[in-house]
């Protein structure tokens, strides 16, 4: 059937997000984390975010964020390069030991040149004001990643499960 509805067998929803680019039902809202320390930008990405379907959460500081990541997992954190204390870099690599399954996105008003780039690594970057269009991309290649990991672990489990 190639009718984009949500099927419970592995096989057809792999299918279902091939042949659809994401079965619309199936569709799920993740959850961001925007930490910034400039309150109106860190507060207006997150109001944006949430109006497109996600649940994005603001967090001024890098303690914020810990007491936020304890009580709730997310899926993509959007974080500022220059933050007092930890820089965004810094925290994204912190984030990234902690929780493998966490994507990161750094963002700065400076374009990353000499040392600012070293320390960015291989993060993704976004420059301020962060472009919309950009930012739903990157979003958007996040969920398809979890999506598609999700349909691998499925189709593991109904593996071992009637094997």
């Amino acid at each position: 059937e190639k009718r984009g509805y949500p099927v419970r067998h592995p096989a057809r929803l792999y299918t279902c997000f091939r042949e659809f680019g994401g079965c619309p039902k199936t569709r799920r809202t993740m959850r961001i984390l925007v930490m910034d320390d400039y309150q109106s930008h860190g507060e207006g990405l997150a109001e944006f975010l949430g109006s497109r379907g996600h649940e994005a959460i603001y967090a001024a500081s890098y303690a914020d964020a810990e007491w936020l990541l304890a009580l709730m997992r997310f899926d993509l954190a959007v974080l500022d390069f220059a933050m007092p204390g930890l820089p965004g870099p810094a925290v994204a690599a912190k984030l990234a030991e902690r929780f493998p399954q966490l994507r990161s996105v750094i963002m700065s008003a400076r374009p990353p040149s000499g040392p600012r780039k070293a320390e960015l690594g291989s993060f993704l970057f976004l420059e301020k004001p962060v472009p919309t269009d950009a930012l739903l991309e990157i979003v958007g290649r996040v969920e398809k990643e979890i999506a598609g990991f999700s349909v691998v672990l499925r189709s593991v489990f109904s593996v071992v499960k009637y094997k």
